[in-house]
């Protein structure tokens, strides 16, 4: 059942992300047509695939966390022994997870400043409340993942996480 969770919940983020992508570039190449081939360039157009793009990459985040695909500079960390890396990523993650509540509520404040005034885009008379909201609901996604990063560490006193890092199969 747990399993099952997992890889639906793994599937969200994959078509979630990846198709907020698709549209936003889909939109950038409709445009690009009106204008090259029917001289009908859309304002509108630029800006949802402005909205979808940095949607994507933002609720994209928490793919790249699973998926160990983020950028870390490593040159010390991997001097490390194994046991100290261990705790270096327990204490990475814990800093991760004020991240990611610090992001998730000012992005709820900000979400809920732009719902009470009611301001909107310019071009489309989009409500931006709705444009920002992808900053809560991406932070609660990077903090489901970094809770489940942490997780991996404490799994079987580490054991899971020591075989998986020290190159052991």
């Amino acid at each position: 059942m747990i399993k099952r969770l997992g890889r639906s919940y793994k599937a969200f983020e994959d078509y979630f992300c990846g198709g907020l992508v698709f549209i936003g570039l889909s939109l950038i190449m409709l445009n690009v047509i009106l204008r090259y081939f029917f001289n009908q360039s859309r304002s509108i157009l630029d800006e949802f695939s402005t909205y979808f793009m940095i949607w994507g990459t933002l609720a994209g985040t928490a793919v790249a966390l699973r998926d160990d695909h983020h950028i870390k500079v490593d040159m010390l960390f991997i001097r490390l022994p194994i046991k100290l890396q261990r705790w270096v990523s327990v204490i990475a993650h814990i800093i991760g997870i004020f991240f990611g509540l610090f992001y998730t509520f000012y992005g709820s404040q900000l979400v809920g400043r732009y719902y009470t005034s009611g301001q909107v885009s310019t071009d489309s008379s989009f409500p931006l409340w709705i444009v920002y909201l992808i900053m809560p609901v991406s932070g609660l996604m990077f903090i489901f993942r970094i809770l489940t990063k942490l997780y991996l560490l404490f799994k079987n006193g580490g054991a899971d996480w020591h075989r998986a890092n020290s190159g052991e199969v």
